[in-house]
């Protein structure tokens, strides 16, 4: 065997040392915690560094803590006024610089996705190049099983430091660690690409290889045929074309004829993991987004009226607007969206949120922060661990098609996609190429009052829908469709720690005038020709 990780130089901090925790944590007889050269010879303890690799990968992809409660406020999606998780600063107005200081105490926002994508990759980079020097899990079938594996989590860890990051080291089983002295980053549409390919690979393995099963007990927490893992991993590369770009610009020239080609290669049933054991697997996100403990619901973050103000068939959502920013009070919505209210009046609560008149946090952060709705649809009780928790849905995908099909000028394709939901969540009158029917009351209404857009339609669509699912795609979707408030980061650097490890110079982004601060919101122009678009 090569490449024994314990003479590795420590050049990259993410990579190499949590890649030894992920050697350590190894689950093997032998009480002096051999190094991976030792424990990869048996095959059950290379079976387990990809069999346990979902679990490091699934936090740090919007379903704990950070970035997601920095992300999601900034994108408007979710509001608190507490300052855990690195949230306060970020979704403050005006918008700042990220201070990306190895000593900032908000520190984790970049770091524990930082680490915790590059400890994931390490440890499936050790299992392949185990696999690839001839090792056999237990038979064909599950030495298949295992590589294909290996390769969708390097994909999907390296499309998340992509989405996140605005450079990245590509590294897989094929790098000889050994012998790099100083690691050379690359821009994030490498990353992605690099993600894509690894995706790829995952496919091209299983396809070509014996059939074989995931168990519901571990490896992605959901049972799953051969040809369900490739139609996940076909979902993953589209949402890595759709969620990489940084601009308006950008997300127009994503190839939206590929997304399309894989969104219908991809998943037909939900990706829902469940571990049925919170110390295994856990959606953190979803725990605190529907909180309840002896006072009110949602009690640490609610829904934003960001979200759900387009919704409301009076003028309240029109006249919070137009109110300065520290004036701003929550109120009361009407709407004939089911989601937010029940057909019996505005004080009853509907699929997702219900009402609730209490104010969260401390009023010296902004009134502006307050939200009177509370989140029910995932999270409540113990179902944040003893329930399926939606990852991957065939909503999202969806919807990223319907917008695929507006882009290419084909939207009529697209209203059945937007409806489906629409309809049977909201229990909404469809919409046509036009938008929703000109009528009082129409969801989505614009800034000004008027009803939506067809592309107004889609962007509530998702961000009601996908409200809830995790803490990063609002902010990934923002982003792209010029959102974000003006000034936001609309990416992260490298973290501070890492640059401090490497000595090399310290660089942020966001805040006025800085690198890559999202332009001033533009969010009702369409992308293409469309009725209501200004």
């Amino acid at each position: 065997m090569t490449n024994p990780m314990q003479n590795r130089k420590l050049w990259i901090g993410a990579a190499l040392a949590l890649g030894a925790m992920a050697c350590q944590d190894l689950d093997v007889a032998n009480p002096n915690k051999p190094d991976r050269e030792r424990a990869a010879q048996q095959s059950t303890s290379v079976e387990s560094f990809v069999s346990t690799s979902f679990r490091t990968f699934y936090p740090t992809s919007g379903h704990g803590n950070y970035p997601s409660w920095a992300m999601s406020t900034m994108a408007d999606e979710i509001t608190s006024g507490f300052a855990d998780f690195g949230q306060l600063e970020p979704s403050a107005f005006p918008r700042s610089a990220w201070n990306n200081s190895p000593v900032n105490n908000n520190s984790e926002v970049n770091e524990n996705p930082w680490y915790g994508m590059y400890r994931t990759i390490s440890s499936v980079n050790d299992a392949l190049i185990s696999l690839n020097e001839g090792l056999v899990i237990t038979d064909a079938a599950g030495t298949s099983r295992a590589k294909s594996v290996a390769k969708f989590m390097q994909g999907v860890s390296h499309a998340h430091l992509g989405f996140y990051f605005d450079s990245a080291l590509v590294v897989d089983e094929l790098v000889k660690l050994d012998t790099i002295t100083s690691p050379k980053f690359v821009a994030y549409p490498a990353v992605s690409a690099a993600a894509i390919s690894q995706l790829d690979s995952a496919i091209a393995v299983a396809t070509r290889g014996p059939n074989f099963t995931l168990p519901p007990d571990g490896w992605l927490f959901q049972t799953m045929s051969r040809d369900q893992f490739v139609r996940l991993a076909n979902s993953y590369a589209a949402r890595t074309l759709a969620y990489t770009p940084r601009t308006r610009a950008e997300r127009a020239a994503v190839n939206w004829a590929e997304v399309i080609r894989r969104v219908d290669a991809g998943i037909q049933t939900d990706f829902a993991p469940v571990a049925g054991d919170s110390s295994i697997l856990r959606d953190d996100w979803k725990r605190l987004v529907a909180r309840v403990r002896t006072g009110p619901p949602s009690d640490y973050g609610r829904p934003s009226y960001g979200v759900l103000g387009p919704a409301d068939s009076t003028q309240g959502y029109v006249n919070y607007l137009n109110t300065p920013l520290a004036n701003r009070v929550a109120f009361q919505i009407t709407t004939k969206d089911r989601r937010i209210q029940a057909a019996a009046g505005p004080a009853t609560a509907g699929l997702f949120v219900g009402y609730n008149a209490t104010n969260i946090g401390a009023i010296s952060r902004g009134s502006w922060r307050y939200s009177w709705y509370y989140f029910k649809r995932y999270g409540t009780g113990s179902t944040w661990y003893s329930a399926p928790q939606p990852f991957v849905t065939v909503t999202e995908m969806n919807l990223l098609k319907a917008e695929a099909l507006i882009r290419l000028s084909r939207a009529a394709e697209a209203l059945p996609l937007i409806n489906a939901t629409r309809v049977a969540n909201g229990q909404l009158p469809p919409v046509a190429i036009d938008g929703p029917p000109d009528e009082a009351g129409c969801v989505p209404r614009k800034a000004s009052g008027a009803c939506g857009s067809l592309w107004d339609a889609l962007r509530y669509e998702k961000r009601i829908e996908l409200m809830g699912v995790d803490g990063v795609t609002a902010f990934l979707d923002a982003r792209g469709w010029q959102t974000l408030p003006a000034d936001s980061w609309v990416q992260l650097p490298i973290p501070g720690r890492e640059l401090a490890v490497l000595v090399r110079p310290l660089y942020t982004y966001g805040g006025p005038g800085g690198q890559s601060s999202a332009p001033a919101p533009d969010a009702e122009r369409c992308p293409v020709a469309l009725a209501r678009c200004p």
